[in-house]
């Protein structure tokens, strides 16, 4: 439930009246007391509750497994040779951020295999595997060893509900600061360091300027605050990890303060294949967006019209940073051009038209 596609589907379930389900958020039973009857009585409704909800898994027509979802492998194969559909959202591969991403694993250790065992198996069980581009899905499926499957597969775009319009304070002339922010998590993927660097370059332009940064974790923003420091560009770079578009005050600064937004600036094989969430929920506040190009954004954006692409790297970042200000009407255009390709490809009425397609598709022969 921490991704947003999964409530998008849950409302749509949820509304339909063709459709009835059951879901179980494990999370409900987790015991933190320490108070040992109510560590007893939660044990005891937890197995209830297995029981009852593999029993719900068995009379169930359709499985349907969420972005970034788990399922073991014993029901995996239940429902395999049960003959029921099996639809999987292939969001992102849990071997490829955990050993190339995250780096948190080490390639050919037990673990690296069991997560891409993991990953192997919802390819080969299931029975319609949803892609988030053309890109994305060659790319895991090779990383995956699966480039040769036979399941069904499709592509559904990145997906958010429209938030509100950014006031874009600086496009409209209300302001003459420039700010630019920077949202997500804290890993070499989304190139932050380059975002930094690039600050330096501008300040030696004399830019009018401000950076955001918006992590979710004190510790790991740790080493990009030195950066800041080393670089002597605390007062024009601003951490802060308290922010979030779970309780709205991320949308909030955004929409009041935002006048461009960062896409994607990393050096790995899968940052220049990749479309991150953050370029799709700018494009639903209307805030235009500065990203290297990768394979996914090439297959829907096109440059100076619906977002500005630059080369990956500071000065190259720095640049287009001072070009594009200098265009107040050309940010405006690609800020109203974005949100259109927002409406038509990337909102909650696009995902559940496809969603739709994927759901009354007959399936497995």
């Amino acid at each position: 439930m921490d991704s947003s596609r999964s409530r998008l589907l849950l409302d749509y379930i949820t509304s339909s009246d063709i459709y009835s389900f059951t879901y179980d958020d494990t999370r409900f039973f987790k015991i933190n007391n320490k108070n040992i009857i109510n560590k007893i009585f939660l044990l005891i409704f937890s197995i209830i509750n297995k029981i009852s909800s593999f029993l719900k898994f068995l009379i169930s027509d359709i499985i349907f497994i969420l972005p970034m979802g788990n399922i073991d492998s014993f029901r995996l194969k239940i429902a395999n040779k049960m003959g029921k559909r099996i639809i999987s959202e292939f969001y992102i591969s849990k071997y490829d951020t955990h050993v190339y991403d995250k780096k948190r694993v080490k390639e050919n250790t037990k673990k690296a295999f069991k997560l891409k065992r993991f990953d192997q198996n919802i390819v080969d069980y299931s029975t319609d595997l949803i892609f988030l581009n053309n890109s994305e899905k060659n790319y895991y499926l090779s990383v995956i060893d699966r480039l040769d499957t036979k399941t069904n597969t499709y592509t559904i775009p990145l997906a958010t509900e429209f938030k509100q319009k950014a006031f874009l304070n600086y496009v409209n002339s209300e302001k003459e600061k420039l700010i630019l922010c920077w949202w997500g998590s804290y890993i070499p993927l989304h190139g932050l360091d380059k975002i930094i660097q690039s600050a330096k370059y501008l300040k030696e332009l004399n830019l009018n300027f401000k950076f955001y940064i918006f992590g979710r974790s004190d510790s790991r923003a740790v080493k990009h605050q030195k950066k800041i420091d080393d670089l002597f560009l605390n007062d024009v770079i601003e951490i802060d990890n308290t922010k979030s578009f779970s309780d709205k005050s991320l949308d909030k600064f955004l929409i009041e303060n935002c006048d461009i937004s960062f896409g994607i600036f990393g050096n790995s094989e899968k940052a220049k294949v990749v479309m991150p969430n953050k370029i799709v929920e700018a494009l639903s506040l209307y805030i235009p967006v500065i990203s290297q190009k990768t394979e996914a954004l090439d297959e829907y954006f096109i440059d100076n019209k619906n977002i500005f692409f630059c080369e990956s790297n500071p000065k190259s970042l720095a640049n287009k940073i001072v070009e594009v200000s200098k265009d107040k009407i050309k940010l405006k255009n690609v800020s109203e051009n974005g949100f259109k390709l927002y409406e038509e490809r990337f909102s909650k009425e696009a995902y559940i038209k496809d969603l739709k397609k994927v759901l009354e598709n007959k399936g497995r022969d």
